[in-house]
């Protein structure tokens, strides 16, 4: 007995197309009509192919900060690939941030940091003069809801920023800043080289401050005399405070107390520190430990004080786990 022939209803694919996806009903078409939708899908993914050129053009050569910030939010989640059309040769959605804020630096003349490219990780990552031979910094995307990404320096992995395009939010991370640039680059890298990378760190936060609008928390990086360092423990003991009285004069300073007894370090150039207890009347609640950085210029913060003195820093680090500088806990632990 002869067999009907059956009319095949596998999809049509091109040859080496295992990956692609099945044309949406495409056992409903042609045989002319699947070519069609085929080629119209092709023609979909070029032309997302190209407008991700033309956001990469604008992302290095525009000269507004405005359209320099457009083209690094698009970018930073562009998806370049379709199942039509795969392009092996392409930077990652963090090399993004990087190239960002070279180009924001150097629309402000203050481009210091240098973006290089490593064939072996395949990434790009930014290397600071100085301190270049210590450590390189990358971006770390946010897997979480929260979005963003983490500047981290990649050999330690101490995350020293977060940054979200999306919400315009900046946040420095004390413990990282403090782990980094006050203990492990201290014995390598000379105070110069950390100070220029401190006012690296500080332009970045201004810039996208003045010119993007962002919610910044510099922390203890902060040079503003209306800064207030926030404890990250609530509690402080008198034995700490006593230390400090020991230090001082190791130092060769001599401790004061102001009002309420609150200990008051007068140092170089009239700057004052002051360790003070913060309380709220309207609710009769404390809100734990501060310290405020006083000095005529505001261009003095807590980190400075700590980069320059020794037996302040001594003091700092040995009681780290009272005296830590609280940074924001929905973005570092």
């Amino acid at each position: 007995m002869s067999r009907e022939y059956e009319k095949p209803t596998e999809v049509f694919k091109p040859h080496n197309s295992a990956d692609v996806e099945p044309i949406e009903n495409a056992t409903t078409l042609s045989t002319s009509g699947r070519l069609i939708s085929y080629n119209d899908q092709l023609k979909d993914s070029l032309e997302n192919g190209y407008n991700f050129t033309k956001l990469l053009d604008q992302l290095i050569t525009t000269t507004s900060t405005e359209e320099l910030f457009e083209a690094a939010q698009a970018l930073s989640t562009y998806q370049l690939d379709t199942a039509y059309l795969t392009f092996p040769q392409q930077y990652s959605q963090s090399d993004f941030y990087l190239i960002f804020i070279n180009r924001l630096l150097a629309l402000h003349d203050r481009e210091r940091v240098i973006l290089q490219s490593s064939d072996r990780y395949n990434e790009l990552y930014h290397e600071f003069p100085g301190i270049n031979s210590a450590g390189y910094f990358i971006f770390k995307l946010e897997n979480t809801v929260q979005g963003g990404a983490y500047y981290t320096e990649k050999t330690t992995g101490e995350a020293l920023f977060y940054l979200n395009f999306e919400k315009h939010v900046l946040r420095f991370n004390s413990r990282a800043v403090t782990q980094l640039l006050l203990v492990e680059y201290h014995e390598k890298i000379s105070q110069d080289a950390i100070k220029g990378f401190e006012n690296y760190l500080l332009d970045i936060g201004n810039f996208l401050k003045e010119d993007y609008g962002f919610d910044v928390d510099f922390t203890l990086l902060d040079p503003s005399n209306s800064a207030v360092y926030q404890l990250a423990d609530p509690n402080l003991p008198n034995s700490i405070i006593d230390r400090l009285f020991v230090e001082a004069a190791n130092g060769g300073r001599m401790l004061e107390l102001g009002e309420n007894s609150s200990p008051i370090l007068k140092l170089d150039s009239g700057t004052v520190i002051e360790l003070f207890e913060q309380h709220n009347y309207e609710d009769d609640s404390d809100l734990g430990w501060g310290i405020k950085v006083y000095d005529q210029q505001h261009k003095i913060g807590w980190f400075d004080v700590l980069l320059r003195y020794e037996f302040l820093r001594s003091w700092y680090l040995e009681n780290l786990n009272t005296l830590e500088i609280q940074s924001d806990a929905l973005y570092f632990n």
